[in-house]
């Protein structure tokens, strides 16, 4: 089944890039994602560490859902203890309100836990 499915969402992309959302054209144009294999759009982005702190990294591709929706890569953390890093997959009105290109940035909350989400590959690496 998840064959079959992959293979429905390359025929809807394949060849085309009319059916990607506006947000996802312009960061291919820009270079901050990049078109995989398949035809899909994608970006790498930074995974939260293992436990002996070695770093991973994933193909981050733009996954199916509800209205236009692209990817980017996030960041939670507290000081500097990392808790959170991976992919970001969302709607286009929520990735262009919450994202930066080509920077993890964020005010500080109160509380010291810090969310920040970008575009480009492994952006997430560095936070600020």
């Amino acid at each position: 089944m998840g064959s079959f499915l992959l293979l429905i969402l390359v025929l809807a992309f394949a060849g085309s890039t009319s059916a990607l959302s506006k947000l996802t054209n312009e960061l291919l144009a820009e270079g901050l994602l990049s078109m995989e294999e398949y035809g899909l759009p994608e970006t790498v982005c930074l995974l939260s560490p293992l436990k002996d702190g070695s770093a991973r990294i994933q193909l981050c591709p733009v996954t199916e859902g509800f209205g236009p929706r692209s990817v980017g890569c996030f960041a939670v953390w507290n000081g500097t203890d990392v808790l959170q890093q991976g992919c970001y997959s969302n709607q286009e009105i929520a990735l262009r309100t919450q994202c930066k290109k080509g920077d993890c940035s964020a005010d500080r909350n109160d509380d010291g836990v810090v969310f920040c989400c970008c575009f480009g590959a492994l952006c997430n690496a560095a936070r600020t």
